[in-house]
């Protein structure tokens, strides 16, 4: 079949190219009395414009003088195309061209082709395995360029997870996953990262929650008790230690407390689903006791399944899908809770600005909260974007937790880096030091206090 195709297509650049060659002298000098004849009729309109007087005779006379010449002009071409090019010339260069480019074609396609692949036909490829092995082509220079520029800037929180996203479309989880920690010692409080390890830790382990991911979703879990990927995935270590009845209860509290458009939704449903089955527990009507008004259809059958073993990529795109729907409703009809899973909505997606604006409203509807101006603030630091310094919004409600939680240790982690990016360096210390008092010896946020300090004292002694 490639041969007939080639073949069609070498036939079809030989008539292009040797057709101006197997012109007729006649047919040349028809094309020239063509454009002669079309001179010749703007020779008269000119003429007729003067009768007229609609244009000037001196006007007329340069223009006609112009027009003489572009027909001389075409008639000498033609003339010597004639006397140059006779017949049996055209036609021999119109052989050597219909030899030339079909060796030549053929040539180029033995050595640079492959005729002697089998076919493979769309149906019979595995296009995942294409799909991922373009993907890791094309991301592989950006980890190494990533690696050096971290490098160069390990403090870089943008930059870490980025390529901790990375790895994770390139499915290198286990890697992956130890990025996601690396970041979580720029970003201790960040609850993101910690599921974005535990969930990679996860993936390596051929969907298994390990001592690793166990330990990452309980630190999630210590940070935001209420997070709805540290509460499914600890019930899921729970189901497969053997107490299949304790998740079941434990996933069916998180679908009773989550509202019917979270994007994990189908996931948990599922999950339910399943267990009920598993255990012989009998949930009654509570699936049809969510449901959402007014929105737009929801995944499908199908949707829900892949949905099981979902990537974090491809849970990226569900919670997009969803997440319009959301700020509609809280523009309308503005809740603390609603707003506050906005923010989360939007961090997912990148969206910072949105994060930020969305954790200020919360913020506004509860001013005292911590949660939300903890948020709030690190959706700031995260839209500054890789310098790891964090902007003078962020810096402002850093200061609003330390005077209402004097040992809240991100807030003392960004003064300190704020600090020492405006040359303070006592104040960056002292934040510093305050930190490592607040938190265990052996924790990462623990060293990453004490590499800061020595990184500021080598400075000043230098």
């Amino acid at each position: 079949m490639i041969w007939i195709v080639i073949s069609v297509i070498i036939a079809a650049a030989l008539v292009i190219l040797a057709w101006p060659f197997l012109r007729t002298d006649r047919m040349r000098r028809r094309h020239a009395d063509q454009g002669l004849a079309v001179y010749r009729q703007q020779l008269d309109e000119l003429e007729t414009d003067v009768a007229r007087e609609t244009i000037d005779k001196s006007e007329a006379e340069a223009m006609a003088l112009e027009i003489k010449r572009r027909m001389l002009r075409v008639d000498r071409a033609e003339n010597e195309v004639s006397s140059s090019l006779n017949a049996s010339k055209h036609w021999y260069i119109a052989a050597v061209l219909a030899v030339v480019i079909p060796l030549l074609s053929f040539g180029l396609y033995l050595d640079l082709g492959s005729p002697n692949e089998p076919a493979r036909p769309l149906a019979a490829r595995d296009l995942a395995a294409d799909a991922r092995a373009l993907q890791s082509r094309d991301a592989g220079p950006l980890i190494q360029r990533l690696i050096a520029a971290l490098k160069e800037q390990p403090d870089n929180l943008e930059g870490w997870v980025l390529l901790a996203r990375t790895l994770s479309r390139m499915e290198r989880y286990e890697e992956a996953a130890e990025t996601y920690m690396k970041a979580t010692i720029l970003a201790p409080r960040a609850t993101e990262l910690f599921i974005g390890a535990g969930e990679n830790y996860y993936f390596a382990a051929d969907g298994n929650v390990t001592a690793n991911a166990e330990e990452a979703f309980e630190q999630a879990f210590a940070l935001d008790p209420e997070n709805p990927g540290a509460r499914y995935y600890l019930a899921l270590r729970d189901a497969e230690a053997g107490d299949n009845a304790g998740a079941l209860q434990k996933w069916i509290l998180l679908y009773e407390e989550s509202p019917a458009d979270a994007p994990f939704m189908p996931v948990l449903e599922q999950r339910i689903e399943r267990t009920a089955e598993l255990t012989g527990t009998d949930i009654g009507d509570l699936f049809s006791r969510k449901s959402v008004p007014d929105m737009p259809k929801g995944p499908s059958g199908a949707d829900i399944a892949a949905a099981a073993d979902m990537t974090p990529e491809a849970r990226q795109d569900m919670i997009a899908s969803m997440v319009e729907g959301l700020a509609s409703r809280m523009d309308e009809t503005p809740d603390y809770e609603g707003l506050m899973r906005l923010g989360q909505a939007y961090s997912t997606l990148e969206e910072y600005e949105k994060a930020a604006n969305a954790y200020g409203r919360a913020r506004m509807l509860k001013p005292d909260d911590l949660t939300a101006i903890d948020a709030e603030a690190f959706s700031y630091v995260q839209m500054a974007g890789n310098n790891g310094v964090p902007p003078a919004q962020a810096v402002g409600l850093y200061r609003m937790l330390i005077e209402k939680n004097p040992e809240h240790p991100q807030a003392l982690w960004y003064l300190g880096v704020a600090a020492a990016a405006e040359g303070n360096d006592a104040e960056a210390i002292d934040f510093w030091r305050r930190l490592q008092a607040v938190t265990e010896a052996g924790s990462r946020v623990h060293a990453a206090a004490g590499a800061a300090i020595k990184s500021l004292s080598d400075q000043n002694k230098n």
